[in-house]
């Protein structure tokens, strides 16, 4: 394919560069040094040397090599924007005939926008260079559509996207808007987080961009998996991206925050903290709370990790530092609820730690953090009698009669007898429950 397609050796050394980590027969430590040397080599200015200083870059980044990783992704930015390829037509005018050719610039144009976001994730500063100019590249197609054998669709502008909210029915646009829009939304959390003053509501509105963005999806976009088991890889990032911007807002103006803080800790956000009431950071937290259970539902919908973008390691370390930090708020009954979410975050970081050194660090923190928290509380339970780690509720006479329900006694014998034989309880995890917003607020409690 590279020879039909005339692609430079760089870009095939970038490809190949990435797919060694998933090779156990390929050195990556020798293909490293021949891309770096063959990116060095380079000096033409093209979407060639764009796409493979992106690829490059973001392999740095999974591998843990920040500081390598932005000065490759600053030059791929450097070309990108001098060359024009944020620009309406630029895709278009370079191959008129082709759609699927200009489809990939636009998705290459794009996919800058949205890794310049989340490579700004673990650093102090931030400096914006995609998505910091103005959005007038057209916004990719589907995913199916792409990969297709036929000419693809009048691509869709930004603002189209942005006014579907003013339109009566539902307008469905591609997995990668909802993802582009996604990025958008957690960089708007990153320039939050860093600033020493803000008014409460730039706050408010993040907080609303987030839930707007959950309630604009339309029925076709809300779940991630299709009835016969696809995975809409592109819509998985978008729900792990907003789940992951949740925490890193509530999270620091919670009360789990001094729990979990270390001033060297990456995965946990950077941001001036601010005084707040107890109440404010009560909500703070089952926001946080909230966003980590979704975060883990997504995973365990999609238990494959070696098949998912290694941008989602930071986002599970915090979403297993956020159930850590709620296990010690919470009581001892649904302390399992969030011991197997933290389980289950483990579990993913250790095996894409075999991959990217990036989620090495990443498992040490949750692990040493687990070890720290609730250590004592898992021999203390353990200790305990397995009939006492679970109590199911069952409905009491009266209370049947009030949800017009037939208690043991009104059932006939006949019946009885060919009732499913009770269960023993403690082979069932409690749920978290009773931790609702409005239960939890002293204001909103009966007298």
């Amino acid at each position: 394919m590279y020879v039909s397609r005339a692609y430079p050796h760089y870009l095939h050394l970038a490809v190949d560069f990435a797919g060694s980590h998933y090779s156990q027969t390929t050195p990556s430590e020798n293909l490293k040094s021949e891309v770096e040397a063959a990116l060095a080599a380079n000096t033409e200015l093209s979407t060639c040397a764009v796409q493979a200083l992106l690829i490059y870059s973001i392999v740095l980044f999974s591998r843990d090599e920040i500081d390598d990783a932005h000065i490759a992704f600053g030059r791929c930015a450097e070309i990108a924007l001098e060359i024009g390829m944020n620009r309406a037509d630029f895709a278009s005018s370079r191959h008129p005939e082709n759609s699927v050719e200009a489809e990939s610039l636009r998705r290459t144009w794009w996919e800058l926008f949205v890794a310049d976001v989340l490579m700004a994730i673990p650093v102090k500063t931030i400096s914006f260079r995609c998505s910091a100019v103005s959005p007038e590249v057209p916004l990719p197609c589907e995913e199916s559509l792409y990969t297709g054998n036929c000419e693809l669709p009048e691509p869709r502008k930004v603002l189209e996207f942005k006014r579907r909210i003013l339109l009566e029915e539902d307008v469905v646009f591609s997995s990668f808007s909802y993802r582009i829009e996604a990025a958008t939304i957690l960089g708007r959390v990153l320039v939050l987080n860093r600033l020493k003053d803000y008014h409460r509501d730039h706050l408010q509105a993040i907080e609303n961009a987030l839930v707007s963005w959950s309630n604009h999806l339309p029925m076709e976009k809300m779940e991630i998996v299709d009835p016969y088991g696809n995975m809409d890889e592109m819509m998985f990032q978008a729900h792990v991206i907003i789940a992951h911007a949740s925490m890193l807002l509530h999270l620091p103006r919670s009360r789990f925050y001094p729990l979990l803080s270390s001033p060297q800790d990456d995965f946990m956000p950077y941001t001036h903290l601010h005084s707040s009431s107890a109440s404010t950071r009560l909500v703070q937290s089952i926001k946080a709370m909230n966003a980590s259970r979704r975060l883990s539902d997504y995973i365990s919908l999609c238990p494959n990790i070696q098949k998912h973008t290694p941008f989602i390691i930071p986002a599970l370390a915090m979403a297993g530092l956020t159930q850590l930090a709620t296990s010690k708020n919470h009581s001892e009954e649904c302390f399992d609820h969030h011991y197997n979410r933290v389980t289950l975050v483990l579990g993913c970081l250790k095996k894409m730690k075999r991959t990217w050194h990036l989620a090495e660090p990443a498992y040490h923190r949750v692990r040493s953090c687990a070890a720290r928290l609730i250590s004592d509380l898992m021999d203390k339970l353990n200790s305990e009698p397995l009939s006492k780690s679970a109590v199911l509720t069952q409905s009491t006479p009266r209370e049947s009669e009030e949800n017009n329900s037939p208690t043991a006694e009104a059932v006939p014998a006949v019946a009885q007898v060919q009732l499913v034989p009770e269960l023993d309880p403690s082979f069932i995890d409690p749920i978290c429950y009773n931790y609702s917003l409005f239960s939890s607020l002293p204001e909103f409690q009966d007298g």
